[in-house]
C-alpha cells in the first residue's frame, strides 16, 4: 500500500530495444497508479553527453511530476502518457528520476519530474 493515495493512472511506452539483429523494438505498453501534480521548477537532468568527468547534466524548467509507489522499472528514454481530468492525452519524457528510501533502505517512492 503506498504511502499517499494514487486514485490517477500513467501509460508508460518503454523506450525502444534492441534485438539480435540491432533492429528496434518496440515496448510492451503498461499502465501504473500514480500521483500527478503540475508546477514549474528547475531540475537537473542528465543530457546523455559525455563529459570529462561522465555523463553532463543540464538545468531544465520541470512542469510537474508524478509519484509512483515503490521502484518501478522506469528509464529516461520511456514515454509518460497522461489523461488529465479534462481529457487532455499528454505526452511526457522523464527529466530526473528520483528513488526516495524509507529508514530500513527500501524503496518507499519514486519521484519522476518532466
Amino acid at each position: 500500500m503506498a504511502i499517499i493515495p494514487l486514485k490517477q493512472t500513467v501509460t508508460i511506452i518503454p523506450a525502444d530495444t534492441r534485438n539480435e539483429w540491432g533492429e528496434a523494438v518496440p515496448g510492451e505498453p503498461y499502465t501504473l497508479k500514480c500521483r500527478f501534480s503540475q508546477g514549474t521548477k528547475l531540475v537537473r537532468s542528465t543530457s546523455g553527453a559525455s563529459g570529462v568527468h561522465g555523463v553532463t547534466t543540464q538545468e531544465v524548467v520541470s512542469v510537474g511530476e508524478f509519484i509512483f509507489d515503490k521502484h518501478p522499472d522506469l528509464k529516461y528514454g520511456d514515454k509518460l502518457i497522461y489523461t488529465d481530468d479534462n481529457g487532455n492525452t499528454i505526452e511526457y519524457m522523464p527529466l530526473n528520476i528520483a528513488v526516495k528510501p524509507w529508514l530500513n533502505g527500501k524503496s518507499l517512492i519514486t519521484v519522476v519530474s518532466v
